[in-house]
């Protein structure tokens, strides 16, 4: 008499056990998103002071070539407040994209793809934007008029990777607001 409930009480194990998997997953996929929204908010950090040294910087451009060794310490500081943030917005791009890997939602599986091309391109705009400081340095650029036109190159590259990356960030967004139900713990 009790071999009838036998198959039913395997089919309950069964799916306390893929719930349980599946927790499991959406609770790695939650640890990354943590640690990856941590190294995000510390890109960001080095990011805003990166930026207050390269508005040093541009404040000094009438004084260039000749105040180039004054400007030597911020631009060095500069580039290492960007590789910084550069470091932080690649952990977070892995942190995502290992994330997106796990047996969670399709709808989070996109969204976490797309925050790790985000993060990703932000660090490339970053890199694009050490640039600056460097050409200060360039031994190469001779007068402030060479200075300029390395500037608008850069100014160029800079705004197109952060419109990429803040596309990215929309499409990321919309994603989220089209599943929000999805997203809640």
């Amino acid at each position: 008499m009790n071999s009838p409930r036998k198959p039913y009480s395997l089919f309950i194990l069964l799916i306390v056990a893929v719930a349980t998997a599946a927790c499991g997953e959406m609770g790695k996929a939650n640890k990354l998103i943590e640690e990856g929204n941590a190294s995000v908010k510390a890109a960001e950090k080095s990011g805003q002071d990166a930026d207050a040294k390269i508005n040093k910087l541009v404040e000094a451009v009438d004084g260039f070539p000749g105040n180039r060794d004054q400007l030597k310490t911020t631009a060095e500081e500069t580039n290492t407040l960007l590789d910084q943030g550069i470091s932080k917005l690649r952990d977070a791009a892995q942190k995502f994209d290992e994330g997106s890997k796990k047996d969670i939602d399709a709808a989070l599986k996109e969204y976490l793809s797309v925050k790790s091309q985000e993060y990703a391109k932000h660090a490339e705009h970053f890199e694009t934007i050490k640039e600056i400081p460097k050409a200060f340095m360039d031994t190469s650029i001779e007068d402030n008029s060479a200075l300029q036109e390395k500037f608008m190159q850069i100014s160029e590259r800079v705004d197109k990777l952060k419109k990429e990356w803040t596309d990215l960030a929309a499409r990321a967004d919309k994603i989220y607001e089209e599943n929000k139900s999805k997203f809640q713990s």
